[in-house]
């Protein structure tokens, strides 16, 4: 009975700190998804003022922005394994030399598998693009990373100092994801989805979580009321 209580103890303790880490992580989707409505709903602003601008860069993320440059389709790569709406695809990926020299990574749009495995070309001439500020990607725990030497053509994350090696130039520490084109990019290229502004399962979690730790109570009294009378019953013999 002590073995058994004292797992049941440790078995609460640890379902409730789950319950308690879901419910934060359900907080701080609650958070990041109206930080999101806010920046998505503001007007496009130049890149430069942004970069100006003394704040952290963690602030810029998913504003949208506007720029005025040439593509370097020299320096064109593909992202290669991810998918958008259940196809698996490629992202043209693709820097833009600004009239100041400096030089903006831009995720120009998703193309499923089968119909290219190229990049498309990127529009000549100047070019102006509206699009969101993301940040440079971070490895996820697992996940295949890019050689550190060499140079790439695929790619499985935009992670800008590695790629700004062999650009060359003055690489700006944020890219884009191209929501508008003038003039139009390649029209095989589809618009990088949006992130996903539902709460997830966190909260569901929580309460699954609860459940388990009542039941494990329960469970717990159950065997303690039947060793009593077990022990009640024996005494009386």
């Amino acid at each position: 009975m002590i073995a058994l209580s004292l797992a049941s103890v440790v078995a609460i303790a640890a379902m409730l700190n789950l319950a308690q880490w879901q419910y934060h992580r359900h907080q701080d989707r609650q958070e990041f998804n109206t930080t999101l409505t806010a920046r998505f709903n503001q007007q496009p602003r130049a890149l430069t003022e942004f970069l100006a601008a003394d704040v952290p860069l963690r602030d810029l993320e998913w504003l949208p922005t506007s720029v005025t440059g040439t593509y370097l389709p020299g320096e064109s790569l593909s992202m290669v394994n991810v998918a958008q709406f259940g196809q698996a695809g490629f992202n043209s990926v693709t820097p833009l030399q600004l009239a100041d020299g400096r030089i903006v990574i831009v995720n120009r749009g998703f193309l499923p598998l089968g119909q290219s495995t190229s990049v498309p070309v990127p529009p000549s001439g100047e070019v102006t693009v509206v699009g969101r500020i993301r940040l440079t990607a971070e490895r996820r725990t697992g996940a295949v990373t890019d050689p550190t030497e060499g140079r790439l053509r695929e790619i499985q994350r935009i992670d800008i100092d590695r790629l700004a090696r062999q650009i060359g130039g003055d690489v700006v520490p944020v890219y884009l994801e191209v929501l508008q084109s003038s003039p139009t990019d390649d029209p095989a290229l589809s618009a990088i989805a949006e992130p996903d502004f539902t709460l997830g399962p966190h909260l569901s979690y929580v309460v699954q979580w609860t459940v388990f730790s009542i039941f494990v109570v329960v469970g717990w009294l159950f065997v303690v009321a039947r060793e009593r009378r077990k022990d009640s019953a024996a005494a009386h013999e």
